[in-house]
């Protein structure tokens, strides 16, 4: 394994997490992981430090692929159906929905953590994405959008 810092030559400081080179995959595996949780990190702190809720949450998501199909699954808890807008540009996935705290005729809310009532999120997508035929299921929180990949 091969680790090398860069320092900035007049401070001496390390620059960011510095620059690293890794010659293992298990290596660079564990620092993608690294880095998706300092990212998560980071964000969850910083909207515990915010004063105003923020106007929309970007959704996790995840791509499932084969030959044939393309299966990106977004993470959109609370969040009723109708309310799920897709729209295309180019090859550009533009997704916004919108989540609610509702009381119930017998339930009164008492704590409701989900201040944005906006989901956003951009997705761009392959070359050999037939997004004219996607389909698209939401159940259990989860919006799996299905989109076909064109023959090779």
């Amino acid at each position: 394994m091969n680790h090398v810092f860069n320092l900035n030559r007049e401070t001496g400081e390390k620059t960011a997490l510095g620059r690293i080179i890794f010659s293992s995959p298990r290596t660079e595996q564990f620092m993608d992981q690294a880095r998706v949780l300092w990212n998560h990190l980071y964000n969850d702190a910083r909207s515990l430090l915010r004063r105003t809720a923020p106007k929309h949450v970007h959704p996790r998501i995840d791509v499932l692929e084969n030959s044939n199909i393309y299966d990106i699954r977004v993470d959109l808890p609370g969040v009723d159906a109708n309310t799920i807008e897709l729209l295309m540009d180019g090859k550009i996935l533009h997704l916004r929905a919108k989540r609610k705290c509702e009381e119930t005729t017998d339930l009164k809310m008492s704590i409701c953590e989900h201040k944005a009532e906006t989901y956003e999120r951009d997705i761009r997508l392959a070359d050999d994405a037939l997004v004219t035929e996607k389909s698209t299921t939401l159940a259990e929180g989860i919006l799996s959008i299905r989109i076909p990949r064109k023959a090779a």
